[in-house]
């Protein structure tokens, strides 16, 4: 947008770009998956290797309007029972729900850690880390009020969570898109000045940073390096690629009905697709093309009616509990 507007992006912007982020997600598990049963070689093994890096790019997208989203939440509202009740709404019920229900399908829970460990996510990495940037960013700004003192003791316990994980020698992926969501959260709370940015810079900054990300890719040696530095390079990778992508997103407003239709149920795509495929599809005896063309087709439809049934279902105990109150 240009820098007469009052936000930075629109709940349809957002939803557009994480449409098309958790198809990069899908889609690099895909073609993880393909490895699993086919060998591929030359130009087709380049072809599977691409899609499958797509992935964190695409986790960089949702955390950078995860983030943004949740400052702007927290502006128009106080961080009290309320505000936390519609996010334990939005992400933890409908999480609870579809991976509880997955679990009890797939034979239940073989002891009471596993129960625990399906509480906090422990299957699905991307929700522990967003359940533990959920957490954190309650509880400091709850407890600050100064806009500066929250940004530099959140971006500190971001820090502390990526090493935490990098010392556990956890795989790359749990922590090198979690510096997108402190961006978000920077663009939310300074967003003013966001918009005082010329329009000509916004331009100018995407090839710019295009151009490190493709290099970063296609042309960096990393072999040579310490897991340090590898983890230093895989950060500024993040953050240049998800400052681009903030960039684009600023400059107009995205809509579209497939996308952002994608985009309002992209945690259940995330949440269902592994089993829908694994699960489900894998075992027909079709081509491994035909398969994975119905798994992605079975999952946008069970995902859409599943999003419709839980926000049904959560509204009617909302509307339920607010008059028995």
């Amino acid at each position: 947008m240009d820098g007469g507007s009052k936000a930075l992006f629109d709940r349809q912007t957002g939803y557009w770009f994480r449409g098309i982020a958790i198809i990069m997600v899908i889609l690099s598990h895909y073609a993880e998956w393909w490895e699993w049963f086919f060998s591929t070689v030359g130009k087709a093994e380049d072809f599977r290797l691409t899609l499958a890096k797509l992935g964190i790019y695409g986790v960089n997208i949702f955390f950078l309007f995860s983030g943004y989203g949740l400052t702007k939440a927290a502006e128009q509202k106080n961080i009290d029972g309320r505000f936390i009740w519609r996010r334990i709404q939005s992400v933890y019920l409908p999480y609870l729900l579809i991976v509880g229900i997955i679990q009890i399908l797939s034979g239940g829970f073989g002891s009471f850690s596993d129960f625990i460990k399906f509480l906090y996510g422990n299957d699905y990495w991307f929700m522990v880390i967003l359940f533990l940037f959920y957490i954190g960013f309650i509880l400091i700004w709850a407890v600050l009020k100064n806009p500066h003192l929250r940004m530099l003791l959140f971006l500190l316990y971001t820090f502390a969570i990526i090493k935490a994980l990098f010392d556990r020698e956890m795989q790359s992926f749990w922590y090198v898109s979690n510096l997108a969501f402190v961006i978000g959260i920077i663009m939310g709370t300074y967003e003013k000045g966001c918009l005082k940015i010329p329009l000509p810079v916004k331009i100018l900054l995407i090839p710019l940073l295009l151009s490190f990300v493709i290099n970063y890719e296609l042309y960096m040696d990393k072999s040579g390096m310490t897991p340090e530095q590898i983890l230093n390079l895989q950060m500024l990778n993040t953050v240049l690629w998800t400052i681009q992508i903030a960039c684009i997103a600023a400059l107009i407003p995205w809509h579209g009905r497939i996308l952002g239709i994608l985009g309002k149920c992209s945690l259940y795509l995330y949440l269902l697709h592994t089993y829908i495929f694994m699960r489900c599809v894998n075992s027909l005896s079709c081509d491994m093309r035909l398969r994975i063309l119905i798994a992605a087709i079975a999952t946008v439809v069970t995902a859409i009616l599943c999003e419709m049934l839980i926000t049904f279902l959560i509204k009617s105990l909302s509307v339920r509990f607010k008059k028995e109150a």
